[in-house]
């Protein structure tokens, strides 16, 4: 790709917070959804198509709160109208928050130096969005609409200044889910994935020692926190979609969305990410995530860090990082 679409500082609310097992953020799905469905509101006779998306963050602030004034964190909750009866409706709870992000989407089609073409592109851009949702979440805001150039790395990255970019860290799964089969020959992969996504805490116990008296046993204990295996502001993540069925041909399959193509039961995929601050990339090819597929696996990826790569065959389809 030789020209990326910024779309700088979107102002998002009530967002969804909650992706599969995670929270915090939305899925990287939501974004590949949302560049895809504005790619086909775009004029066929446009010739322009939007591919991946590079997702920096500004600022995100979960509805959350604590009930205490301290402990645990739950989700700030609204209050449903009353039903018909005039009794309390139900509440599902559901996890929201307010974002501000920008977004760097790579353009397919467009001709280097027309400018009649960017032109329309920003216009219908700018004529979509607003009618568009992001993780669910209205957007309320957008700083401005623009196009640049691949070659540009530099001053794209100073202008997405000050933030943080999500990038693919895969790579830390598969080699510490190796390191733990060294270790236990019946570690699975969720087993790695939860040391990633899991706040632990470790007990050393304490006994008590005196000079004139014998060790007496106790129940006291130092709580450790134990690090993440590797270093960063890892997080978990969903990554994409696992297929847990046959394809079924166009109509096998009743009350679905469309049933003019062909069906397969799926089920969220887990990787882990990283927030890194922008002025630590190298190129900005690494911030951008495509869809990659190979049955029964379709999963959002970017381009690894350091030329490491895992492969689809090295992924178990029988591994328990599905659900």
């Amino acid at each position: 790709m030789s020209q990326y679409l910024l779309l700088k500082d979107i102002s998002v609310q009530n967002a969804n917070a909650i992706a599969g097992l995670t929270y915090g953020f939305p899925a990287m799905t939501n974004f590949l959804g949302f560049t895809h469905t504005l790619s086909r509101k775009l004029p066929t006779e446009l010739g322009i198509t939007l591919g991946g998306v590079a997702v920096i963050s500004h600022q995100n602030i979960v509805h959350a709160r604590q009930p205490k004034g301290w402990g645990d964190y739950v989700f700030a909750l609204t209050r449903n109208p009353l039903t018909q009866k005039g009794t309390t409706a139900p509440i599902n709870e559901e996890g929201r928050m307010n974002m501000t992000l920008s977004l760097l989407i790579e353009i397919s089609g467009l001709l280097g130096g027309a400018q009649h073409m960017e032109k329309a592109l920003k216009k219908e851009v700018e004529k979509w969005l607003p009618r568009l949702r992001i993780a669910g979440g209205q957007i309320i805001n957008i700083g401005s609409v623009s196009i640049t150039n691949k070659d540009e790395d530099g001053k794209v990255l100073r202008r997405l200044m000050p933030g943080f970019i999500l990038v693919d860290r895969s790579n830390y799964l598969k080699e510490h889910f190796e390191q733990k089969k060294q270790d236990k020959d019946d570690a699975s992969l969720f087993d790695a994935w939860c040391d990633f996504s899991k706040l632990k805490y470790k007990a050393t116990k304490v006994d008590d020692v005196k000079e004139e008296e014998p060790q007496e046993k106790t129940d006291k204990a130092i709580w450790e926190y134990v690090e993440k295996p590797n270093p960063g502001y890892l997080v978990p993540i969903v990554a994409g979609y696992c297929a847990i069925t046959p394809v079924y041909e166009a109509g096998e399959v009743e009350k679905v969305r469309d049933t003019s193509v062909p069906v397969a039961f799926a089920e969220a995929a887990y990787s882990v990410a990283e927030w890194m601050s922008m002025h630590r990339l190298e190129s900005i090819e690494q911030g951008i995530w495509r869809y990659a597929h190979s049955y029964p696996w379709y999963l959002a990826k970017a381009m690894p860090f350091k030329d490491e790569v895992i492969e689809f065959d090295e992924l178990d389809e029988d591994a328990e990082m599905k659900f």
